[in-house]
């Protein structure tokens, strides 16, 4: 092989090569751009009219869903959030909050027990119960939304010899 072939070949794995990664490189999603990572539901609670306004990422557990004509309500049971944005549920609750929708969240994708990551505008608190207690709701306006899918434990697969297997 000439010097100018391997020099052609060289240059043509490397431009694959920085196509192929630039591929894989992920982007932040627009919603997740500008968002105040330090806002918890406790600083919320604390100043509720100071904090009206900032971008927050919050997640967790849907505990209620309220669909109305003109709004939509999501109670979330709050938890933090790992580097995709996933409810971490591992770890201790932070509370709860609301996401307010305009319009219609269909209550089946939004269900009891599904997992979401909300991306939203602090536009309060709001006093409310949970059974019969007193509790004060930080209220956010909600922007976009993700459902995430439960775990699912992964099959493990043993291959044995030539091409014999058996999927556990």
């Amino acid at each position: 092989m000439t010097h100018a072939t391997r020099t052609r070949t060289t240059r043509a794995s490397i431009a694959l090569l920085t196509l192929g990664l630039a591929g894989c490189a992920t982007h932040p999603r627009p919603e997740a751009a500008h968002i105040d990572r330090h806002m918890g539901l406790r600083a919320v609670l604390a100043h509720p009219l100071r904090t009206r306004g900032a971008r927050v990422r919050w997640g967790g557990v849907v505990v209620q869903d309220n669909v109305g004509p003109q709004h939509s309500t999501l109670t979330v049971l709050a938890y933090p959030l790992g580097a995709s944005g996933r409810p971490r549920l591992r770890a201790t609750p932070k509370g709860r909050f609301q996401a307010v929708a305009p319009g219609y969240l269909d209550p089946m994708l939004f269900a009891r027990g599904r997992l979401v990551t909300i991306v939203g505008t602090v536009i309060g608190t709001r006093p409310g119960l949970i059974g019969e207690a007193h509790y004060v709701y930080p209220r956010v306006q909600l922007l976009s939304s993700h459902v995430w899918h439960a775990y699912r434990p992964r099959r493990r697969h043993w291959n044995f010899g030539f091409g014999i297997g058996i999927g556990l």
